[in-house]
Parts: structure tokens; sequence; C-alpha cells
């Protein structure tokens, strides 16, 4: 009886294996594979190709065509520049999955919204990066821009495009999507960009400051994805040095890596490969990187030769129709799409949300007290927002120009508000200044004498999930903040007797003496609730060897507020002991402080979430002055409205 049950056991067991590997097989087999598959146009629906940009440099770009493209139809073409590997090639599980629709193929979908409504796609891998050969000269490199004009050159020449091409893209591909403006083709006719770095310097090194472990981690990132190790790239996501053999085996039925060009391309993917194992000093000396001058040897830019505001003249001259979204709590890039609008004399719309980095993080700052913000960020309108855009564009056959305005969201009461300049109409500065008993006051000093001393706490922090974080796709979130703002030095006002609107970039002007010749200032604008809640709204932070001003019109861009240059002519120690006027513009913000609440300064000497302490040794003990000789204040950009 035993060994009969035993024996139908094993068939059983036999069957279903020989019945597993059938739909093993059959998923391998069957997989979509889009390269195979053609239009009624006799075009391929996707296709790989290299682009020669110099020498040395051969440019890999991904196209995909709508799958219905008939014979003589033409489409609009949208691009996306980046220098991520995102595009993979699946591993024989994955594949099994796609087949019994279990998982999505990775690299149709990142096309599919495109395709499926009339536009070809058409993905650029930047110069010496993944699947792109040649040296990378830095991030952001200049010939970025020529590896877009290249390919829109390449388009244009192709009988399936209507030679009207728009460019789209969030974070890197956001920074890039508006450079491509400097190409100056004519065919680009818009641009849609998310979460652009105006200024590549305020993500390393925000206020001269920095979290040297976001830099490493991000460097790690991006040559993991370089050298195509996909394994110590799933690792890195995971936070862990070593995966187990397993997951290994695991990760690598999913994915083979990056995607790889096939017949005599192989080769210059191959080269591409060798190309990056010189790409890992870039890697160092973004780690490095003090001043916004800062270079090294074998390196020909410096971080400031890369910020967009370069490439004005070009940008200008080619009055290209752009979006922008940003977020009020995504680190600089609020502020930096500000300035854009305002150095770039261009057709524009800006809009900016209560979002982090990504669109479909609602920041909802104060918590149980407020209501959701009334602003969906459901991927699929936002898709919707931005085909919409384009379809103005790039498939209406008349010319037309974006009108410049910005829309921007208010907390306190969730409402929208637009503006055609900035900041708005109506703004007028109210000084509120730092006086006795820690409060905040309208009152002029009048006292001779009067300070306040603060050992800088080490242990403070905006927790993990701040808007410099965010940076790295986490969330923001903030919470209630009394506890933490007991390790701070703060100034709170008497409860307002009326709701007060505050628009723009408040500037603190701080009357502070050191025991150390450098130090950092973080200086976080609050919301005090009746109940005692502290609700962070926006703050400013500077590193003491920077604090030297200089006149805006300087700038080669339109600053917000004081205009720090961060570079290392302009450095200057602190004199332990000496009274320094130090002014800190605060990133901007829009917000209403309700009536019965209360508005309070913080100001802290380090923010442990980032990490890098300054000065490296020592804990620096301030001297905060407030009285006649020294003012320290808060200028408040608030709204009057008749």
């Amino acid at each position: 009886m035993g060994g009969s049950v035993l024996k139908w056991t094993g068939r059983v067991l036999g069957a279903l294996l020989v019945i597993l590997i059938l739909l093993v097989a059959i998923g391998i087999v069957f997989a979509p594979d889009y390269t195979k598959n053609t239009t009624p146009a006799g075009y391929p629906v996707n296709e790989m190709k290299y682009l020669a940009l110099d020498a040395r440099t051969k440019i890999w770009i991904s196209i995909w065509l709508p799958e219905e493209l008939r014979p003589g139809e033409t489409v609009p073409t949208l691009i996306e520049t980046s220098r991520y590997g995102v595009k993979l090639d699946p591993g024989w599980l994955y594949k099994v999955m796609q087949t019994y629709r279990l998982h999505p193929d990775l690299n149709y979908e990142s096309a599919e919204q495109f395709i499926k409504n009339g536009y070809a796609y058409v993905r650029i891998q930047s110069p010496g990066s993944c699947q792109s050969s040649g040296p990378r000269i830095t991030e952001y490199p200049p010939n970025e821009i020529d590896a877009m004009k290249v390919t829109i050159d390449w388009i244009v020449r192709q009988p399936w495009s209507n030679k009207r091409v728009g460019a789209d893209g969030g974070s890197y591909s956001g920074t890039t999507a508006e450079v491509c403006c400097a190409t100056m083709q004519p065919a680009l006719k818009a641009v849609y960009s998310v979460a652009p770095d105006f200024d590549p310097y305020t993500v390393i090194r925000p206020g001269g400051l920095g979290s040297t472990e976001f830099i490493q981690t991000w460097a790690r990132m991006v040559r993991f994805m370089d050298e195509d190790d996909v394994i110590a790239l799933l690792a890195l996501l995971e936070d862990s040095e070593t995966l187990p053999y397993w997951k290994r085996l695991y990760y690598r039925s999913l994915f083979k890596g990056l995607r790889r060009p096939k017949g005599e391309d192989l080769a210059v993917f191959r080269q591409a490969m060798r190309d990056h194992r010189e790409n890992r000093l870039l890697y160092t000396y973004l780690e490095e990187i003090e001043y916004k001058d800062h270079t090294m040897p074998g390196f020909e830019y410096s971080i400031e030769d890369i910020a967009m505001y370069n490439y004005r003249e070009n940008i200008e001259t080619a009055q290209v129709n752009t979006y922008t979204r940003a977020g009020w709590l995504d680190a600089e890039v609020a502020k930096g799409s500000l300035q854009k609008y305002l150095t770039f004399d261009t057709p524009q719309k800006l809009v900016i949300g209560p979002t982090g980095h990504r669109l479909g993080n609602i920041v909802d700052l104060y918590g149980e007290e407020g209501s959701e913000p009334g602003f969906s960020t459901a991927p699929q309108e936002i898709c919707e927002d931005m085909l919409d855009y384009f379809d103005r564009y790039l498939k209406e056959g008349v010319e037309q120009k974006e009108k410049r305005r910005i829309l921007y969201f208010t907390y306190g009461v969730n409402e929208w508000n637009v503006t055609s300049v900035w900041p708005p109409e109506g703004i007028t500065d109210e000084i509120w200044y730092i006086s006795p008993n820690y409060s905040l006051t309208k009152e002029v000093p009048q006292r001779m004498g009067g300070s306040d001393r603060y050992t800088v706490d080490f242990t403070a922090t905006t927790g993990e999930q701040n808007r410099w974080m965010a940076q790295m796709g986490m969330d923001v979130h903030y919470g209630d903040r009394r506890e933490e703002d007991r390790k701070l030095l703060v100034y709170t006002s008497a409860p307002l007797e009326d709701d007060l609107e505050m628009t723009g970039s408040p500037t603190v002007y701080l009357y502070i003496s050191s025991d150390h010749e450098d130090g950092a200032l973080h200086v976080y604008l609050e919301d005090v609730s009746p109940d005692g809640r502290v609700t962070y709204l926006t703050e400013g932070l500077l590193r003491a060897i920077h604090r030297k001003e200089r006149d805006p019109s300087e700038a080669p861009f339109v600053p917000l507020g004081i205009y720090h240059t961060f570079r290392r002519k302009d450095a200057a120690p602190l004199v332990p002991g000496e009274v320094t006027e130090i002014g800190v513009t605060i990133l901007p913000f829009s917000t209403v402080f309700r009536k019965g609440h209360s508005i309070r300064v913080a100001i802290a000497g380090h923010d442990m979430s980032m990490k890098d302490r300054c000065p490296n040794e020592g804990v620096p003990e301030l001297i905060l002055e407030r009285n006649v000789r020294y003012p320290s204040r808060i200028i408040l950009p608030l709204m009057v409205r008749e």
C-alpha cells in the first residue's frame, strides 16, 4: 500500500514538474518582444541604435512607434534624455511573468502612454553612461546637448516624423528637457519638465553644506548602472552590502542587466562598458566638491559650469514653450524653478504644488490638524495633463506661445493662486524682530544690550523623510516638531489676531558670534497651533564661511533674496568672538498663518539627517545678539489684499 502511494505521488509530482517546465518554456518562447513587431507601415515598433557623436562617443537611443502607425502617416515625437540605466533586458522568470500577465514589460510600459496617444517616443542615453560609449566628462555634460541635437536631427529625417518634437522628463531628465532648448533646433516646440535642477550645486551642497552620504549613495548607484552590475545596484537599493546567494539567483532570473543592442552594435556596448571604468574618478569628484567653482585635475568643468543658467542666451533665442512642475517640499527645486522663470525671458508655465520630489507625494504638513490638500497627483491625471499640453504644440498645426504664468499652492487654506510676476502683486515686506524672552515681535529693539547663548546640539534633526532626502525618491514627512524644537534656539510670536498670508522668500539677518571659525546655520520657519503643535513650513541653511553677500546684479541668474556665490575666493572664516551679521534667505513658500496661531523662527547649528558636521570637530557655542545695535530679525513677504 505504502509503495503504491509513493509511486503515484512521484508520478503526480513528476507530471507537475513537467507542466511547470512547459509553462516556463512557453513563457520564454512567447514572452512579448516588441523589437520583433512591426507597424502596418512596416517600421519596427521598437528598435535600438547608436548615433555617432564624436570619434569616441556613440549615443544609444531606444525608439518606440505607435503600433497602429499606417503607411504615409506621420506623428510627433517626444524625447527623454537621462543618465540612468532604466532600460533592462528581462531574465527567464520575468519573461514568464510577462507571458502570463503577472508583470508588464517595463520597457514597453515606459513608452506605452506615449505611443498609444499617437506619439513616437525616443529615449536618449546620456554620453558616457550606461549603454552610451565614450568618456563621462561630468554630470550634465555639455555634450549631452549635442546628443539631443544629433537625435532631433535624426528624428526629423525619418519618414514617420511630422517634424515636431517635444522633450519631457523628471529630475535628471527634467533638467535635460529644459536644456534641450539650448540645441536651438527649430523642430523642438515644447518642453514638459518635472523637478528640474536649475543649479546642481544646490543638490550636492545646499547652502554650502551637504550630505556626503547622500552623494556617495547616488554615486554608487550610477556607478553600478554604468558598469551593468544589476546585483550590486539591487543590493544598494536594499541598503545591503551583499545579497544571499538565493536572492542573487532570483534577481538574475528577473533581470539580465542593461538592455543590450544586437548585431554589430553589441561591440559598441562592450566598448561602453570598458569606457565606463574610467568614470570612477568622476564619482569621487562629486563627493569632494566643496566650492561652486571647484575643479579637479583631469576635469575641465566645475559644478557651476554645468548649471542650466549658463545656456541662457541659447534658451532665450530658441523661445521654446516650457511647462515646469515643482513641489514646495522638494529640496531647492521650487526656488530654482522660480529663478528660472525670472531669469529666462521665454514662454513659461510654472506650477508649484504641495509635493515632494515625486508629484505623487502630496505633503500634508499639518497632519491631523489640516485636511488633505485639494490637489490630485494621480499618475493618470498627470499623464493626461502632459499629453494635453503636448497635443497643443505638436499635433495642432498653428504656432502658438505659452502664456507666462505661475500657479502656486497656498498651505493653510489649501488654495491655488495664479500670478505672472514673482513675488506676486500685493506682497509687502514686514520686519519681525528677535526679542527678549525668546519672542518674535514687530517692535524695534530699544535696549543697548541683549543676547542669547546656544550650544549647538548635534543630535538635532529634521528626520529621515525631509525635503533633502526626497531627492532619493522618499516621501516627505515632518510631523509635530515640538519635541525636536527643544534642542534649538526658538523665537515665537504671540498668537495672531488675524490670518496672515505669506508668499515668497523670507530673509533672516542674524548677528552672531561663535567660538569657532566655521559652522552651519539652519533656520526653520514654523507654525505653532493653539494646542502647541509645531509644524515645519520651510527653511534656510548656510555654511558660515559663505556668508559674504554679493550684488544680485553680478549673478548669472536672477536670485531670490541674498546672492551668495559659494566660490572659493569669497569664503571667509569667522573670527572667534567677533559679532558677524549673517543673512540667510529662506526657501520660498506660500502659506496662511491662521488666527490664533503663532509664527516661530527656530535656529540650529546642525541637522543630523544631513550627516556632515560643520565644523568637523568641536561643539560651537553661539551668541545671538538682539538689541538696538544688532537687531536680529526676519523679513516676511506678506500679502496685503484689498
